[in-house]
């Protein structure tokens, strides 16, 4: 059996880059998002892109146009919206009718008509507690009626090998066998911002002999200085690799692309200038700390951690800790995407802020959600 994919939800490529680095190729990618698909593009130009609300698109349509019999499909990956479920979205905002939370059920549709041998649906770790569990077990019922043997985990990033603290949700399915969690490769100190309560899994198969967590230096120390408002124009790099990481996420790339450090306001520079490395809002003095924050804002990264969780808002300083360790600005897209574990092979297309959204998911913000993380 070939190795195919289709990538629902599929945003600018994260999952299918991850699928491509293991062996795969994306057939078709479907998302409403068209930044991000000129981005997936880009990046994947034998894909077929479909810009469109994916319940607008015909799944036994689609398997014909692309000549599959059914079971001849290797997956289907996706993470359908999250924003229902996410706790990084005030609570008002949240509600279990949202039609977010019901896409769902046409990624069920699309398993339904090419059953592939494997499902790997990604999320958000509340989906598999929110609403008493309900998602969790439709989600999981509806695969089992089709045959699928389910397993359903939160996975910390930082625990196989990638610079963030990211917890995520995983629904993996199989036509012909239960599969394994993969076990994790890495283990070290991951206070920063780690929730051990999503993650029991992996601490309690972490060993000593695991490699150590891959830190903010281990991922962007060899990368240009910049200031505020620069960007790296150079066709070359530095230096060379300092980190076994640097040398693979530089893959077989030949230069250094989307290094650009976002412009601060007057203000916003007089509170990074104050602040030391992993300091943030609570340690400006009060005539330059906001009267409202979240936590960890205005932060400047730790060098000997992972990241915390890097969100869409990383061009905007007052959103989460995201100054560079040292250096008074922002991290850049390219900082970004070597946090999420892209390889510099990968180009993201578009302003700025279009950009650090493809970096992280695929949907546009609303304006609920540009409210809620204006400067404060």
């Amino acid at each position: 059996m070939n190795n195919k994919t289709i990538d629902l939800f599929a945003g600018a490529g994260g999952l299918s880059t991850g699928f491509y680095l293991a062996g795969f190729e994306a057939l078709c990618a479907i998302d409403v998002n068209k930044k991000a698909l000129a981005t997936y593009q880009h990046n994947y130009p034998n894909t077929k892109v479909i810009h469109q609300d994916i319940r607008e698109v015909n799944p036994s349509e689609l398997r014909s146009y692309l000549g599959l019999k059914k079971e001849e499909l290797k997956a289907i990956i996706g993470g359908p919206p999250c924003q229902g479920f996410s706790r990084n979205i005030p609570a008002e905002y949240r509600y279990i009718d949202d039609p977010r939370n019901q896409l769902y059920k046409s990624f069920i549709e699309f398993v339904q008509e090419f059953r592939p041998l494997y499902v790997i649906m990604e999320n958000v770790p509340e989906i598999l507690t929110a609403y008493k569990g309900l998602f969790k077990n439709e989600i999981t019922n509806q695969l089992e009626l089709l045959g699928y043997k389910v397993v359903t985990s939160s996975l910390n990033a930082a625990n196989y090998g990638v610079p963030q603290t990211r917890a995520r949700a995983f629904f993996i399915a199989s036509l012909e066998h239960l599969i394994c969690l993969p076990e994790p490769t890495h283990n070290g100190d991951l206070k920063s911002g780690y929730n051990k309560k999503e993650s029991s899994y992996q601490t309690n198969l972490l060993k000593s002999n695991y490699s150590p967590i891959v830190t903010v230096k281990d991922a962007i120390g060899d990368l240009p200085q910049l200031n505020a408002g620069q960007k790296y124009d150079e066709d070359r790099y530095p230096s060379d690799p300092q980190t076994t990481y640097q040398s693979l996420i530089r893959h077989d790339s030949t230069k250094i692309t989307n290094h650009i450090a976002r412009a601060l306001s007057s203000i916003q520079m007089s509170r990074v200038r104050l602040l030391k490395e992993g300091q943030d809002a609570r340690d400006l003095p009060p005539e330059l700390a906001p009267k409202k924050h979240y936590s960890g804002a205005y932060g400047r990264l730790y060098w000997d951690k992972p990241a915390k969780t890097i969100t869409r808002w990383v061009f905007h300083p007052g959103s989460g800790r995201f100054f560079h360790p040292t250096q008074d600005r922002t991290i850049t897209i390219r900082e970004a995407a070597r946090l999420h574990s892209y390889p510099d092979t990968f180009h993201f297309l578009g302003t700025y802020t279009e950009m650090a959204s493809q970096s992280n998911c695929s949907h546009s913000p609303t304006k609920k959600e540009l409210g809620s993380n204006r400067d404060r």
